[in-house]
């Protein structure tokens, strides 16, 4: 039976797409994200066993192809051998060395397949098997820049709480000095300490999420984490990435995914595995030879005389089994329905996943432009309350609840440059990158 799909993405593919993914996080231009990167890639004990899994395929495989090829043996032995005169009717006793060495041969024909489809089962269960590796170093990939950016956020919002914290702290001292002069109410004092505690506070929180994704990259890497707190020290200057790469089409996303590569691979798989299964109802023909020779001496005449050989074929044909032959048959096919399946699933799920990593790709844009102006507005309303205050002009209530909102804003706004951040990365892993 033919299977439902041809062999196009696994076969063929689009090497221009995948050209232009490869490497694809260099193009964010931060040096400590790709040293990140080439430690895993060398370190991850997933890919190790994805690795260890090709190898296996490759070694099935081989032993499918082996059928193809007739089947040499060498074989030699050594007699020696003592009969009594009764039992060689003769007169005395006689012993005689004999020396034996023969090679044998056989090779099936395969008449109808079932070793080719064999084969065909092994090449295509190796592509899955690469593509899952490859599916591995995708999804690694993708993590790993996705708690970078994830640190890089923490860096900035602990960098926000730390300004905000320093600007209230100076708000709470000029308050208590305005207290002595006895300008303005200890109630004030206690409220700018309190909003400065309050925010610094904060710090502690982000320093936590922070530790916590450290901890899962150091995971990944497979090293300890207080190697990756060195490697993750704040930078000077936090910066996040704008977009490295387009989305494509949806033709390329079907030729770069490797679930999708893999589960195709799969199908072929199944429908190989099944015609083997049909192939081995029918009649197997195997052709045999042996040459060799059994001498008692090294004599010109006796070496002559002990050489022999023998070439014949045999024909196989399993008359009644107990239905287990159909049995596998039915076996195999419900394995390649299921295969087809999910092979549909796969591409739904990568339609999927592209959709909605751009669709957050452009809310996750249009929120950070809508941010991006609230910070610059509570900024600068802040900053007229606080003058207005100091020339007596607004209460210092005002004053504390445009800090909070300044320091809010730009809160959400670091967030939502690191959502922007994830996003392209999710982008760039759905489409197979």
């Amino acid at each position: 039976m033919a299977p439902p799909i041809a062999p196009t993405f696994v076969a063929g593919g689009d090497t221009q797409a995948k050209a232009e993914l490869t490497h694809w996080w260099r193009r964010f231009g931060d040096p400590v994200l790709d040293r990140l990167i080439t430690r895993a890639l060398a370190q991850n004990l997933d890919i190790k066993t994805a690795i260890a899994h090709i190898d296996a395929a490759r070694a099935v495989r081989g032993i499918s192809r082996a059928g193809l090829f007739p089947q040499i043996g060498l074989g030699a032995s050594a007699e020696r051998e003592r009969l009594s005169g009764y039992q060689a009717r003769a007169l005395d006793s006689s012993t005689d060395n004999q020396i034996g060495a023969f090679a044998t041969a056989s090779w099936e024909p395969d008449l109808f397949g079932r070793i080719r489809g064999g084969v065909r089962a092994g090449s295509a269960e190796l592509v899955a098997t690469q593509e899952d590796e490859r599916a591995v170093r995708v999804a690694l990939i993708g993590e790993i820049t996705s708690l970078y950016f994830q640190v890089r956020g923490l860096d900035a919002r602990i960098k926000i709480v730390e300004e905000s914290t320093q600007a209230q702290q100076k708000t709470a001292l000029l308050t208590r000095r305005l207290f002595d002069a006895g300008a303005v109410p200890i109630a004030d004092v206690d409220r700018a300490q309190a909003q400065a505690a309050t925010t610094g506070g904060g710090k502690s929180e982000r320093e936590l999420e922070r530790q916590i994704v450290i901890h899962r990259l150091a995971q990944l890497l497979a090293q300890p984490p207080e190697m990756m707190y060195a490697t993750l020290a704040p930078p000077a200057v936090v910066a996040m990435p704008g977009t490295p790469i387009g989305a494509g089409v949806p033709a390329d996303l079907l030729r770069q995914r490797p679930d999708v590569r893999a589960a195709e691979a799969r199908v072929l798989a199944a429908y190989a595995r099944l015609g083997v299964a049909e192939a081995d109802l029918k009649p197997r023909l195997t052709l045999q030879g042996s040459i060799g020779a059994l001498i008692s001496g090294f004599t010109g005449v006796g070496l002559t005389k002990a050489f022999s050989w023998l070439i014949g074929g045999a024909l196989d044909q399993t008359l009644f089994d107990g239905g287990r032959k159909r049995s596998t048959i039915n076996l195999r096919r419900a394995e390649a329905s299921a295969a087809a399946l999910a092979y549909q699933a796969a591409v739904l799920q990568a339609v999927t996943d592209v959709e909605n990593a751009l669709a957050a790709t452009s809310r996750d844009q249009e929120r950070e432009d809508l941010l991006l102006q609230a910070s610059e507005k509570a900024r600068a309303a802040s900053d007229q309350v606080f003058r207005g205050w100091k020339s007596g002009e607004i209460a210092f209530l005002d004053v504390l609840e445009a800090q909070r909102t300044s320091l809010a804003a730009d809160d959400s706004l670091a967030i939502a440059q690191t959502s922007i951040a994830v996003d392209q990365t999710r982008l760039i892993t759905a489409i197979g990158g």
